[in-house]
């Protein structure tokens, strides 16, 4: 299982979407400094945990690789959701600057796409054999 390339790019998605919610990624240098982290509203909160936790949860899918394609294509929709969540709240509170963790919020989709070209290579040479016999 942690061998196959996939389980990597699948972990480090996880790891990342779980720094969001730790690490703040948007600041506003205003008197009232406000630092926002993947749990300043629900919904951010709540996706970007079931995203952690799916992409988490689909290393272990490795014995049914199509099942494991689906799921994480649909964690990448996920991802593409939480950045829509993101931007809204980022242009709810304009006049800020983006942090270092905030790099996470780009990668999550990146690693998560490694992980279907990889899933996706991991079938063809299982077809590939499959033939041969």
């Amino acid at each position: 299982m942690i061998q196959r390339i996939q389980s990597i790019w699948l972990l480090l998605a996880s790891a990342a979407a779980f720094s969001v919610l730790r690490f703040p990624f948007y600041y506003t240098p205003t008197p009232m400094a406000l630092e926002i982290n993947g749990s300043a509203q629900y919904n951010t909160l709540i996706s970007l945990a079931f995203s952690a936790c799916l992409s988490f949860i689909t290393i272990f899918l490795y014995g049914n690789r199509m099942l494991q394609l689906k799921v994480v294509l649909v964690n990448f929709l996920l991802s593409i959701l939480i950045g829509y969540f993101i931007y809204t709240t980022i242009v709810a509170n304009p006049g800020g600057g983006f942090t270092l963790p905030s790099l996470a919020l780009f990668v999550i989709p990146l690693f998560q796409i490694m992980a279907v070209v990889q899933i996706y290579k991991d079938d063809q040479k299982v077809k590939s054999a499959d033939r041969l016999r």
